[in-house]
């Protein structure tokens, strides 16, 4: 049972930080290219919000399609680590993903260590996963 759900824990986690990523760098690119500078950080018209509506369109597409392009890798993936370890890659990966959204966020703060430590602990020893539940 552990097994199982850890494992489409991982699994959503993977797709998620697919799509997070994909997001913040759609994000990005509005705050950049599509979004004028006289426009009040706003779109002016159509013209100017449609390439950015486009994308979030494909990856719309991608969310609802990308299983079936991507996922016996993400499975594979996922069926090299036992649940103990694949819970401590998502809690080490999650929070390096969440600090890494954050500008200028150091990275050794007391709250990210602690995850990371309690992620490495069960990467390294995962059979404590099993105290837990």
């Amino acid at each position: 049972m552990v097994e199982q759900l850890s494992a489409n824990l991982m699994e959503a986690f993977i797709y998620g930080l697919i799509g997070a990523s994909i997001s913040g760098l759609i994000f990005e690119s509005g705050d950049r290219y599509t979004k004028t500078a006289w426009s009040g950080n706003q779109f002016a018209g159509k013209i100017e919000a449609l390439p950015f509506f486009l994308t979030t369109f494909f990856l719309g597409l991608f969310i609802k399609y990308g299983e079936g392009l991507i996922g016996a890798e993400v499975s594979a993936i996922t069926q090299n680590f036992v649940a103990g370890q694949r819970i401590g890659l998502i809690l080490i990966a999650g929070m390096i993903a969440f600090n890494a959204s954050i500008d200028n966020f150091r990275y050794a703060d007391p709250k990210s260590l602690m995850v990371m430590g309690v992620g490495g602990l069960l990467f390294f020893r995962p059979d404590l996963i099993y105290i837990v539940v």
